[in-house]
């Protein structure tokens, strides 16, 4: 087959949208771009590549009162461990025909104007996963069954239900997903796709499963499974398309951020995190006022704890909450009594409240925060360790990379980078807080 020669189209898409997406990206309303970015510089060593800290979990307690003439305190040496941040390798997928692209030879500048919707379309699409993975685990979990599934089909539509406070908030048209029940691969509805979501039913519409995404698979063990009529249990997860192991667990690498959720962590979903195990470095672990999965009303004594806890096992500030659309309207319940508001703001394109008398502490209002919990944090506490920002990916920036016995050619916008936080004592997870009872998801 002759080389079709895409030079010339190529050039011009990144020329025009190159350095542009890379700009709108830094400017973009996004929950990645609320952390600010760290100055540590990744490094390759032994232990791979990423960015590098180092974590004091105890103090040299060398000190103490003594009576005249006797021992001096014991010279011990402090705790400290080696803590790394490695950067995710995150994607987005522009596929052009090649009749389009002989299309285009004629009229370049036309081609590419053309071409924009579905250059926007693929950023708009990574800016929403982006948004998605900030307060997730790394593990791509999109939402949970409240009851077993229809039977899959290999020929029609089929649904799943996921009526509970997670909702179908994370979950989008078009997206390839998999299902887990416990740790185990559910293989009989690997690889199926979203046709559509009613946030008012909590009803996600399933393609028709006819294999069509399978022989793709990110893992290779998957690429073989069976497709087959059957149901999926009550309780399973809803997961991103090969964003977990074929057989699940918290010790094994993640392939997405590590969002809020991974770090306000105890051991529970992450028994590792930025390469320092939790068991044996106990310290090392967020703080958690839950309440043993029992939902319980927010109440300003709550959120007055959690902000002392951060505190006390920090020595450091809370300068920041973060919380979801459900938690904000408790919020204001507890305001409505007093005839006390609290302005909203709209800083960054989240709308931002405040709380204590003197709006010391700022309120970031994300609609993708997870339900039932409010985060409190120190100001800069988590940070974006980046080591490419977005833009277009491959060897030659100026050619598209041809799919072998296709006709169609590739290009690809890609970013490596991650979420860290290097003091993780220093925040506190509010969980277990009543959702209202109505939601848009």
């Amino acid at each position: 087959m002759a080389t079709l020669d895409t030079s010339a189209i190529a050039f011009q898409l990144k020329r025009v949208y190159g350095n542009k997406i890379t700009d709108l990206f830094n400017r973009q309303p996004m929950t990645y771009n609320l952390f600010s970015k760290s100055n540590r510089k990744a490094q390759v060593k032994p232990a791979g590549a990423g960015y590098f800290f180092s974590v004091r979990q105890g103090a040299i307690e060398s000190v103490g009162g003594r009576a005249e003439g006797t021992f001096l305190p014991e010279p011990i040496t402090g705790d400290g461990v080696q803590g790394t941040i490695s950067p995710k390798l995150l994607y987005g997928v522009l596929r052009l025909s090649g009749l389009a692209i002989e299309a285009g030879k004629g009229n370049l500048g036309a081609f590419v104007d053309a071409q924009g919707d579905a250059v926007m379309d693929t950023y708009k699409a990574l800016i929403s996963d982006l948004n998605r993975q900030c307060h997730g685990d790394g593990y791509g979990l999109l939402g949970t069954l409240s009851t077993t599934s229809d039977t899959l089909s290999t020929s029609t539509t089929w649904t799943v239900t996921m009526d509970n406070d997670r909702g179908t908030r994370y979950v989008r048209k078009g997206m390839i997903v998999d299902f887990f029940e416990s740790t185990a691969f559910d293989q009989s509805s690997v690889a199926s796709r979203v046709f559509s979501v009613n946030p008012s039913t909590r009803v996600v519409t399933m393609e028709a499963n006819a294999s069509t995404y399978k022989a793709k698979h990110p893992l290779v063990a998957a690429q073989s499974y069976t497709v087959s009529a059957a149901t999926i249990a009550s309780g399973a997860e809803m997961v991103r398309y090969g964003s977990r192991a074929a057989v699940h667990a918290t010790t094994n690498a993640s392939y997405e951020l590590t969002g809020l959720n991974g770090m306000f962590d105890d051991g529970t979903l992450l028994a590792a995190f930025e390469g320092i195990t939790v068991s044996t470095d106990a310290e090392w672990k967020a703080n958690i006022l839950g309440n043993s999965d029992v939902n319980r009303e927010l109440t300003t004594d709550l959120m007055l704890s959690a902000i002392d806890t951060s505190a006390a096992r920090s020595d450091s500030d809370v300068g920041m909450i973060r919380l979801g659309l459900g938690q904000r309207r408790k919020y204001f319940g507890l305001l409505e009594p007093d005839v006390r508001y609290a302005p909203g703001q709209y800083k960054g394109g989240y709308e931002k409240l405040t709380f204590s008398q003197n709006g010391a502490i700022e309120m970031v209002v994300d609609p993708y925060t997870q339900p039932n919990r409010m985060y409190f944090e120190p100001n800069d506490a988590i940070k974006k360790y980046e080591l490419t920002p977005i833009g277009w990916g491959g060897f030659d920036p100026n050619r598209m990379h041809w799919r072998q016995d296709y006709d169609e050619g590739t290009m690809y916008l890609r970013t490596y980078a991650n979420l860290g936080v290097e003091k993780r004592t220093a925040l506190t997870l509010l969980d277990d807080l009543t959702e209202p009872t109505s939601a848009p998801w």
